[in-house]
């Protein structure tokens, strides 16, 4: 059988390479080139992520970070939310004089992470005024205790009150807020702690229990004060969340009104910061109330809106007698005299305080409206009077410093 192999190979062999060759080849395909797209010019691609991302609703944001229930809470929340609302002109315009404000405490509470109502706290204690604190009585618009000052680290001496330091108060605040809600748990409560006491309120829990799971009002024993405190907090937020349910409209925040904390490298007096910063003394210890004096002296910081702090940044300035003389200026009515109807310059324009150049305007031509700057008056006050920016008033009158004095004479539109 081996033998017989031996003898067949030689022979197979040749028929096998002949069979593979008569098999027919396929050759391979070769892939046709991908087409060349021609060139576009003048096209810049922007990633989706790092494109400029629209202007931020500020209502919209304090909306997102509330943290109690809304107008459904309890009746007596909307109760208090159509009280507040009864005038819807005066409503809007008290809100629109302490937006700065709100819009710092937001800030901050969000720098904690603290509700967002209580960036409305300041409405319900004092409505945002800075209220000197007699002795043994609550001071700032947080209307803070002398023993709770001292609790915070907050300083309160004679002529420096840090209650009214809106920077420093309401980060104290703010962080005693958090540290109640990580004791108690409950948003509801630390508004309840806040107006009755911590400790009051643990006692009262560890007697009757804690709240019960609804969201409305918290059900444990309380006086009516700080059940009304609650209710009124919770009503401001329940305005926010709907303005249009109270016939209201929000004001839209303005960036030249954002308060800014700007440190002092050299220590100076009150005059002098208000003179660097643009700003009158009366503006100047309005966003720094904690100086119970104008004669103090300003050693680490200052609250300052953004205007006032990119003036402030900028160095010392020279005196005011380089303004130009109001004699020069465009003439004015009598009335535009007369000093202004807000102390610091909030809220809509008065007649008394707007005047119309005397000579009168042609067709088509937009009548020239000016201001007389009166006594502790500033640019800021003005363009927040007026409600126009300081950087317009400063464009419209071709205006070297920020600074103003008593008797100048302002353009409050453009020129054609």
């Amino acid at each position: 059988m081996i033998a017989l192999s031996r003898r067949l190979l030689p022979t197979l062999i040749p028929l096998l390479l002949t069979a593979c060759a008569a098999v027919p080849q396929h050759p391979v395909a070769t892939p046709a080139a991908p087409a060349i797209a021609p060139p576009v010019d003048d096209v810049t691609f922007v990633p989706k992520m790092i494109r400029p991302a629209p202007p931020a609703d500020f209502w919209a944001s304090m909306r997102d970070s509330f943290g109690m229930q809304g107008c459904a809470a309890d009746p007596q929340v909307l109760a208090w939310a159509r009280t507040y609302t009864k005038m819807p002109n005066r409503f809007e315009q008290q809100v629109n004089e302490v937006l700065p404000l709100i819009v710092y405490a937001h800030k901050s509470a969000m720098t904690h992470g603290v509700a967002g109502e209580f960036a409305l706290l300041p409405w319900v204690e004092s409505q945002y005024r800075h209220v000197p604190g007699k002795k043994n009585r609550p001071a700032g618009m947080w209307q803070i205790m002398p023993e709770t000052a001292h609790t915070l680290g907050l300083r309160v001496e004679k002529n420096y009150d840090e209650r009214l330091d809106i920077a420093k108060s309401t980060d104290s605040v703010m962080s005693m807020m958090r540290r109640y809600y990580d004791d108690l748990g409950d948003w509801r409560l630390v508004d309840v702690a806040y107006n009755a006491g911590e400790f009051g309120l643990k006692r009262t829990i560890d007697k009757h229990g804690g709240p019960s799971d609804d969201e409305g009002l918290p059900d444990v024993p309380m006086k009516a004060a700080t059940k009304e405190h609650l209710v009124k907090l919770m009503a401001m937020a329940c305005i926010v969340r709907d303005p249009a349910r109270f016939n209201v409209q929000l004001p839209r925040q303005d960036l030249d009104d954002a308060l800014q904390v700007v440190q002092v490298s050299n220590p100076q007096s009150l005059a002098q910061a208000a003179k660097q910063s643009g700003l009158s003394m009366n503006d100047l210890r309005d966003f720094n109330p904690a100086y119970r004096t104008e004669k103090g002296m300003v050693t680490s910081s200052l609250l300052l809106p953004k205007s006032a702090a990119d003036q402030y940044k900028l160095g010392p300035v020279d005196p005011v007698d380089d303004v130009a003389d109001a004699s020069t200026d465009a003439p004015m009515d009598d009335e535009a005299a007369k000093p202004a109807p807000s102390r610091h310059g909030k809220g809509k324009a008065s007649k008394k305080t707007v005047a119309a150049a005397k000579k009168p305007a042609k067709k088509d031509e937009p009548q020239l409206v000016i201001h007389k700057v009166n006594n502790g008056e500033s640019l800021w006050s003005i363009a927040r009077l007026h409600q126009v920016s300081v950087e317009q008033l400063v464009k419209w009158n071709d205006l070297q410093t920020k600074a103003v004095k008593p008797g100048q004479v302002l353009k409050l539109t453009a020129s054609r």
